[in-house]
């Protein structure tokens, strides 16, 4: 009679290693999948975002016949954070009218004294604190805190300065500023200082002209040493004739070390004031997109170079003038990053970057 024996048999330790191991290859081959497609996922939401306040900007054109400006004078002129930015005047084109009617109460009794600056005043209220989800990036890691200043809410989406640098513009160009106001330029780009366009002016083609971009804000205060949000304060870019150096800036600016840094702290308050239509809140089409950005002061003289950037990976979403939204590489041709940026009028040095940034430059580019 035979003897049939059951044994109860189990994995063995080499076995159970064996199967572990390879699960935690099969994750690790799938993971970056998943981070890749989350951040086309948050990509796309971006595009949407800009492609709303593209559609806000044809909108307030259509009720103004012109586009709105940068720094426009709120209740105390020039001074620190006043100057409002494009983005006030579209929140009523983009389902935040009952904020925009708040804001324009409290600018109302600022200037008649009824409320000050501070305390729950013109700076300090809430309608700058809650945050505004369309004018923030979703890959932004710290879009959804409150800044270091005043806590009030960030903002990703800038406004083109065009290629003109921001001494052109003039960003400073008050009354009380005379000596920089032979140098003020208001045709290198579609938003400057107290200065309203239409889209008339792009006769390059709206859609060759590009108007909203983004930009990271920084992570910490306004000496923020990090790339993506923080702007290198460095007077050696910036020479007596007022022309700012891109050259410089690009290969300058970051720590020979770890070029995820700048090489000193510095003064910046990029995307740390939604409301603030100071040139922060804008980029210039001179340094490719996820490039440092740079500015300086010499002897009463302000120049910057203001540089689009992001957390996506390769470039940032731009939103034309047509209200169509394109992905810019950081590899886009910028031209001769030697040349002077101090002409008002002509064609771009600084190549098809710099052609998409000027509305009424003689050139039109295709990507």
């Amino acid at each position: 009679m035979s003897k049939f024996v059951n044994k109860l048999r189990g994995f063995t330790l080499v076995e159970l290693l064996v199967v572990i191991a390879i699960i935690g290859i099969l994750i690790g081959l799938l993971l970056p999948a998943v981070q890749a497609a989350r951040e086309a996922a948050r990509r796309m939401q971006c595009t949407n975002h800009l492609k709303q306040v593209g559609l806000a900007l044809q909108n307030y054109h259509d009720a103004y016949n012109a586009l709105p400006t940068m720094s426009p004078f709120s209740a105390f002129g020039w001074n620190n954070y006043a100057p409002f930015s494009v983005t006030i005047p579209l929140l009523p084109f983009m389902e935040e009218a009952p904020r925009y009617d708040r804001i324009m109460d409290l600018d109302k009794k600022t200037k008649s004294g009824e409320v000050g600056l501070w305390g729950g005043g013109f700076f300090d209220s809430d309608v700058y604190k809650n945050p505004i989800t369309t004018i923030i990036c979703p890959s932004e890691p710290y879009g959804s805190q409150p800044s270091t200043h005043a806590n009030n809410a960030r903002v990703n989406v800038m406004y083109s300065l065009g290629d003109g640098t921001s001494k052109l513009d003039a960003p400073y160009n008050h009354p009380n500023y005379t000596n920089v106001s032979t140098k003020k330029c208001h045709t290198r780009g579609l938003f400057h200082q107290e200065h309203w366009k239409s889209y008339a002016a792009c006769t390059d083609g709206t859609s060759n002209t590009v108007a909203v971009s983004e930009s990271a804000s920084a992570p910490t205060g306004n000496y923020s040493t990090a790339v993506k949000g923080g702007t290198w304060y460095d007077g050696s870019f910036y020479t007596s004739d007022l022309d700012c150096n891109p050259n410089i800036c690009m290969n300058n600016a970051r720590k020979a070390d770890d070029p995820t840094q700048l090489k000193a702290g510095t003064d910046n308050w990029r995307g740390h004031f939604f409301q603030d239509g100071r040139p922060w809140n804008g980029f210039h089409t001179v340094l490719p997109p996820n490039a440092p950005s740079c500015q300086a002061t010499s002897n009463g003289y302000w120049g910057a170079i203001f540089s689009a950037n992001s957390y996506h990976s390769g470039g940032v979403n731009c939103a034309m003038a047509d209200g169509s939204v394109r992905f810019v590489s950081e590899t886009i041709d910028c031209g001769d990053l030697s040349a002077k940026s101090t002409q008002c009028t002509g064609k771009s040095p600084y190549g098809v970057w710099g052609a998409m940034g000027t509305p009424s430059g003689g050139e039109t580019v295709t990507m």
